[in-house]
């Protein structure tokens, strides 16, 4: 029997099939690898400028329009972006996305014939914090440089970035030098160990995923997906604020920025962001001279005379005896520091140092009771130590100083020595070599004369490296015509504010006594404008309650309040105040909160804070709506929610209205709050009040409160003189009086 054979080349077609035999050569045909891959490409394509077009046609903005989803990590995202002049001249300026860290700059695209062109990097300290780029050393240059030398025209171009570190600024320098750069000016330091607690996660991050999330970042289809995202709770809500209501609040760099609670004591990460910080300021240097352009190098300086530490942690290996030890000589140090006995302090402190050698507050005072008595060489040894035992280094270290002295000789880049440079000026003008307050606005922000002292000490370096001629004309005499120029832009408005801003971040980062000091300068410079008036006052006020001095506290708030009756800040914080003892009186508390609640819609602590108010006093159905609604804006509020459960229970199953009463504000012609009353739909369909009703002095003040239900008084009826005193107290049972006490 013969094998079958498997092959089918010699069979037959079917009867009727009009295929044709396949030669023996002939394979199927296949679609073109490319081919296959082009279609769905295409369809995608397609579909997403479809996409694309269709938001565009709802308004819906590229998110790289409002944020950087990278602060400055990402290479894709640039600074700089085209914008057309007003001559039809192509221009580069600071884009939008960049401008919470970045002052406005706008320069020509291309540098004109005889055009010197500088870029200065760094921090808060290059941006000019407190206040802008016009009192910074980049905007006392771009005055002076004209002035020593005419002969140039002189382009200053002031790239400091918030909370920008020497990791972010040798990154964003890989974008300046495209731009014709003929000198980068460097300071930078004290922000090593912020951006490390802060975007450690970031830096970590591949950056061929940071440079894809940017291109994705120009999109409207990645604005669309976030604002989706958002809505069913998958993508992390932006903290909501209303800055011209509550001006004061801190601002978001520092909401993002890690707190003094994030930093301990890390010896091996603290020698590792040294490394990385020489290694950032080489990087730098060579990218400059990729371009042929120069570089200088400044030494970070800092406050060291009156700059506390921002945290302080005992030394390793104590145990808790010893460490109760210590703490007790500190209080006992403090209290001679108090009534001037600075030798007792100095004993005290000695002791505790003996085994508690690290601890940053103790050497801060030991340098306190050591300058009193006016032994300055171990004043300056001891604030030194103290700036470099700080467990929160928001200053620059000591061997920084160093770092950027070695690189600037192995590279041979011209230096400026800030820090020398100022321990001589304190030398000479005041008998000590110890910076302070006469230079620094806080721990390292430079005073508007200590920035000038910065940028003159710039010319005369750039004179010795041959890059400034000086004119005939140049001394003195220029020098003050700018310096009044410059001082006499910032009144004292300007001033007062600028130092209350700086008091609220001190005061953020729990340094009560620096905070209370700017807030108090604030308020002598600036005290009879209305907002810094709120603002340093709100300071002072947050420190006499962590003080344990709630009376004064509220003296400030109700003084304060006499001049900015609608501040809405001073509302939230009398609301919390009248909220526990030793004042408790709800009433009065719930009045304030709910005209917060009324200004700041979106914010879900004064509802919370009303609902507890309202807990407190019985008002159930007003407890559960405040309630609701701050866990509506803000899900992680879990003050609220534990606040919430206990009413249900109360509540017993009964089910209530989660919707907070609408809120009607009656003013008085200055503006400031005079009525408010919580309104629902009755049973006929019109408004009735429903909730609480309140009337206010013209000088902030609580005139009258009303319990309402349904229309119908039902509840307290409170009135106060325009003092605070009680005058009246009724009880109401739905619309009936039944019990009125009235104090002489």
């Amino acid at each position: 029997m013969t094998k079958r054979s498997r092959s089918t080349r010699n069979q037959q077609p079917q009867s009727g099939s009009s295929s044709k035999p396949q030669s023996p050569t002939e394979t199927p045909r296949r679609t073109p690898l490319w081919q296959a891959l082009l279609l769905p490409l295409a369809a995608i394509l397609i579909f997403f400028l479809l996409l694309e077009g269709g938001l565009a046609l709802f308004g819906v903005k590229p998110a790289l329009k409002e944020e950087d989803p990278f602060v400055g990590f990402a290479s894709n995202v640039p600074l700089f972006v085209p914008a057309p002049g007003s001559q039809g001249e192509q221009l580069l300026t600071t884009a939008d996305n960049k401008l919470e860290f970045f002052n406005k700059q706008t320069f020509p695209a291309k540098k004109a014939p005889g055009t010197f062109r500088i870029f200065s990097l760094g921090g808060s300290t290059t941006y000019g914090r407190p206040y802008n780029d016009t009192t910074s050393f980049s905007g006392w240059l771009r005055e002076l440089l004209p002035e020593a030398d005419p002969s140039k025209n002189w382009e200053v171009i002031n790239a400091g970035g918030i909370s920008y570190a020497s990791y972010r600024a040798a990154h964003l320098m890989e974008e300046l030098i495209n731009y014709q750069p003929d000198l980068f000016i460097i300071y930078t330091g004290h922000n090593e160990f912020l951006e490390e607690r802060t975007y450690h996660k970031l830096k970590q991050m591949p950056a061929v995923v940071r440079s894809t999330v940017g291109l994705l970042a120009h999109t409207r289809t990645w604005a669309g997906v976030k604002k989706v995202l958002r809505g069913i709770g998958a993508y992390p809500e932006e903290k909501k604020a209303n800055k011209d209501q509550l001006s004061v609040e801190v601002n978001a760099i520092l909401d993002r920025s890690a707190g003094p609670d994030r930093y301990n004591r890390d010896d091996q990460l603290r020698n590792n962001i040294l490394q990385h910080y020489r290694i950032s300021l080489e990087r730098m240097v060579e990218l400059a001279r990729s371009v042929g352009a120069k570089v200088v190098f400044v030494t970070p300086a800092s406050n060291l005379k009156d700059c506390t530490p921002f945290k302080s942690q005992h030394s390793d290996g104590l145990d808790a005896a010893a460490q109760q030890r210590s703490e007790k000589l500190l209080e006992a140090a403090k209290e001679a520091l108090g009534r001037e006995d600075w030798q007792a302090a100095l004993s005290s402190l000695d002791t505790a140092l003996a085994f508690d050698p690290r601890d940053a507050e103790l050497l801060y005072r030991r340098g306190q009771a050591l300058f009193a008595l006016g032994r300055y060489d171990e004043a300056e040894t001891a604030l030194r130590q103290t700036r470099d035992e700080d467990v929160c280094p928001l200053r620059a270290l000591t061997p920084m100083r160093r770092i950027v002295t070695e690189v600037a000789s192995k590279h041979d880049v011209p230096l400026v020595d800030f820090v020398a440079i100022l321990q001589q000026r304190m030398q000479n003008e005041h008998g000590y070599p110890i910076p302070g307050k006469e230079y620094f606005l806080d721990h390292v922000h430079p005073t508007i004369e200590g920035n000038k002292v910065l940028s003159l000490a710039l010319i005369r370096a750039m004179i010795d490296r041959g890059l400034v001629k000086p004119d005939a004309d140049w001394g003195d005499e220029a020098i003050d015509r700018v310096t009044v120029q410059i001082e006499g832009g910032v009144d004292n408005q300007t001033h007062g504010q600028a130092l209350a801003n700086l008091g609220r971040v001190l005061l953020w980062a729990g340094k009560t006594e620096d905070a209370a000091r700017l807030a108090t300068q604030a308020l002598d410079i600036g005290g009879e404008y209305q907002q810094v008036a709120v603002d340093a006052s709100s300071i002072l006020t947050s420190v006499a309650q962590r003080e344990g001095n709630p009376q004064r506290a509220l003296e400030l708030m109700y003084t304060t309040l006499e001049m900015a009756p609608g501040a809405v800040e001073l509302h939230l914080k009398l609301g919390k105040a009248l909220m526990a003892a030793p004042f408790f009186q709800p009433e009065l508390a719930a009045s304030h909160l709910l005209l917060v609640c009324q200004q700041l819609p979106s914010w879900d602590s004064p509802k919370e804070f009303f609902g507890r108010a309202m807990a407190k006093r019985g008002r159930l159905d007003l407890a559960y709506a405040g309630l609701s609604e701050a866990l509506r804006l803000n899900p992680k509020n879990t003050s609220a929610r534990q606040t919430l459960a206990k009413v249900q229970q109360l509540l017993g199953g009964q089910v209530l209205n989660p919707d907070m009463p609408r809120v009607v504000l009656d003013t008085f012609p200055s503006l400031a709050p005079r009525k408010l009353l919580q309104m629902r739909l009755g049973a006929e369909g019109r408004a009735v009040p429903d909730g609480i009703e309140v009337e206010f002095f013209e000088n902030g003040r609580i005139k009258r409160f009303q319990d309402y239900q349904q229309g119908r008084k039902d509840g307290l009826e409170i009135v106060w003189d325009d003092q605070g005193q009680l005058l009246s107290r009724m009880i109401y049972d739905r619309g009936t009086p039944q019990q009125n006490t009235t104090t002489q």
